[in-house]
């Protein structure tokens, strides 16, 4: 499961250092990999009436960003809630208040906290970048183009710009701009995923070479497990039924990923063969079913979009 670029910020209260020391809120500071346990310790230092001012805000906040980490949003947005009313200009609560809701599937809300963490903070290109991720989701392309460019402006290096930029034009048709886009991505991390977008815009744009390009694109990544079946029916190597069943997992979790991966990438086989009636319910069923912050989902809207015109 590849997840759009959502940035989780842990900022640490000014003056102090991530040590493992002996105050419960210290220990909420420092603890990282078990999120539990950072909790435990983070609840224990608000609950004491010890901390005020900053000092809670912080402890609020860091409690947030290790519920966040759970995938429990909703107590990540009641901290991050206290943390802003404690402090009004605390940035960074605003910013992982907004990826919050975006991770909950509530792009209007999301803009709105990166707005605000705009207004304190405009030089930050993490916060640019989450939300022109949200514009995308809403459809608003040319906003989002917007918020990429004062990414790199501020941050020529930033990481996973390229791809997220990459799909934006995607879904404007602009596939010369896309795959350009896509190229610099998976030259600076190769996966095959970003081989399989690029692939996908070679292929809208009428490139006759573009399984052959993909070949060579994935022969470093590729070692026959998931999604390496989607690699092969995209050259022609097997076919729809093939890759839905090996979606299939014992586990649950990997099951639900690799049935998000499989409707989504197999609707999009389908509208390269022209097969728009075949490709809707499976593109439906991602928008149902796939994690709010992966690129499927994302992609799911925008293809749903273009379909329904």
């Amino acid at each position: 499961m590849k997840f759009r670029f959502l940035w989780l910020c842990i900022a640490l209260a000014p003056g102090m250092a991530p040590a493992q020391t002996g105050t419960d809120a210290e220990k909420c500071r420092a603890i990282t990999g078990n999120p539990d346990l950072a909790i435990k310790h983070c609840s224990a230092a608000i609950a004491s009436g010890k901390l005020s001012g900053q000092a809670l805000a912080q402890t609020h906040f860091n409690r947030g960003v290790e519920y966040a980490s759970k995938g429990d949003h909703d107590r990540g947005i009641a901290d991050y809630d206290a943390a802003i009313r404690i402090d009004p200009k605390f940035a960074d609560a605003y910013h992982n208040r907004g990826t919050s809701w975006a991770n909950k599937g509530e792009p209007d809300r999301a803009i709105a906290d990166f707005d605000a963490a705009l207004r304190l903070n405009d030089k930050d290109a993490d916060i640019y970048h989450s939300r022109a991720i949200e514009w995308t989701v809403k459809g608003e392309y040319a906003r989002a183009l917007s918020d990429y460019d004062a990414v790199l402006r501020l941050d020529p290096k930033a990481t996973g710009v390229h791809f997220s930029r990459g799909r934006t034009l995607f879904y404007t048709a602009d596939y010369v701009n896309a795959i350009a886009e896509f190229e610099k991505a998976h030259q600076a991390q190769p996966s095959d995923y970003s081989a399989m977008w690029l692939f996908l815009a070679r292929k809208r744009r009428g490139d006759e070479n573009a399984e052959e390009l993909l070949e060579r694109d994935t022969r470093a990544t590729r070692d026959g497990a998931w999604p390496t079946v989607l690699l092969a029916l995209y050259v022609g190597q097997a076919d729809a039924e093939t890759a839905m069943k090996a979606a299939v997992d014992r586990d649950p979790v990997r099951q639900r990923e690799r049935q998000c991966e499989a409707d989504f990438y197999i609707a999009h086989w389908h509208l390269l063969g022209g097969a728009g009636e075949r490709a809707l319910p499976l593109l439906q069923e991602a928008r149902r079913a796939c994690p709010r912050n992966g690129i499927e989902y994302e992609g799911a809207v925008a293809e749903l979009r273009k379909l329904a015109r």
